[in-house]
């Protein structure tokens, strides 16, 4: 690797606090004149849940006030992963806060994943951040898929939980995820879990979730992904998990698509969320805010 400088930040998304939420690392950086390996080196010693790696310029825009950028999302496995909701968050409160953005007035920024596909972000009047993802095609789990994730779920609480649905995900984005609605008195903020128990299930992301047990919130959740996440394999926050809880609770309460809802991420570090269906799109609207903790230069 050639020795250069990379400004860098270290970013919470979905609050206002530096120490809740999920943080991110996000640095600009030409990934063409890095290795994969470099990247992940990185990313193991900024030792955030995820990398954004930024490109240093950006693209050229067929819009005038829209940024086009390059994203790619590492984790300190120095795996890849196509898409990270919290992590397109705090890229876009990283390249919002930069002054030659703000002095354009630019409050829009597309990013090109590895995937193919595009994120958009838009900065809102009230210094909440807006990023629009798909969402997911759902559908009930088999009896054979319903016994297997309860029999791993009793083992992560350590009882026998109360159950009320299990859905799952369809298509390449979302195939891998699990939807597992308890009981409200299950206290799942409250409850400590063995996400390793998790493992083998036969889903990469288990979202666990119930409806809130205070009015201001329409319902509450955690995410575990033990073969992705170090340490408990919790994920603090997270965005793509909302891409099952949107449509899920929608149908479930009865919120038109179009209407924000509110919701919460319960994990020990917390998160604020407010969401939208955009169901006739096949979209989710994700709101929250961030702060940044950080800010500086890598010399790689």
């Amino acid at each position: 690797m050639t020795a250069s400088r990379a400004p860098y930040a270290l970013v919470t998304a979905f609050t206002t606090n530096p120490f809740g939420g999920n943080p991110a690392a996000v640095v600009f950086l030409d990934t063409a004149a890095v290795s994969n390996d470099d990247l992940g080196k990185i990313a193991a010693n900024l030792n955030q849940p995820v990398l954004s790696v930024l490109t240093p310029e950006p693209l050229p825009s067929s819009e005038e006030r829209v940024l086009v950028y390059n994203v790619r999302f590492i984790l300190t496995s120095g795996r890849e992963i196509p898409l990270c909701g919290h992590g397109t968050m705090a890229a876009s409160k990283a390249l919002f806060a930069l002054p030659e953005v703000q002095a354009k007035g630019t409050h829009t920024v597309h990013f090109k994943t590895i995937s193919g596909a595009t994120l958009k972000a838009v900065e809102l009047a009230d210094g909440f951040i807006e990023i629009e993802l798909p969402v997911a095609d759902i559908q009930s789990a088999s009896p054979e898929v319903q016994t297997t994730v309860k029999s791993h779920l009793d083992k992560a609480f350590g009882r026998d939980v109360r159950v009320k649905d299990i859905k799952v995900g369809t298509g390449s984005t979302y195939d891998a995820y699990v939807l597992v609605e308890l009981d409200v008195g299950e206290n799942l903020g409250g409850s400590t879990l063995d996400g390793e128990q998790l493992r083998g299930n036969g889903f990469r992301v288990n979202v666990i979730t119930t409806q809130s047990p205070t009015p201001d919130v329409a319902f509450v959740s955690r995410m575990f992904a033990p073969t992705a996440v170090e340490g408990t394999g919790e994920d603090h926050v997270c965005g793509s998990a909302h891409g099952l809880l949107v449509p899920f609770w929608s149908s479930k309460l009865g919120i038109a698509p179009g209407e924000e809802i509110k919701a919460k991420q319960v994990s020990a570090r917390g998160g604020d969320l407010r969401v939208v269906w955009e169901k006739e799109a096949g979209t989710f609207r994700l709101r929250g805010q961030c702060v940044t903790l950080a800010s500086g230069e890598l010399h790689i």
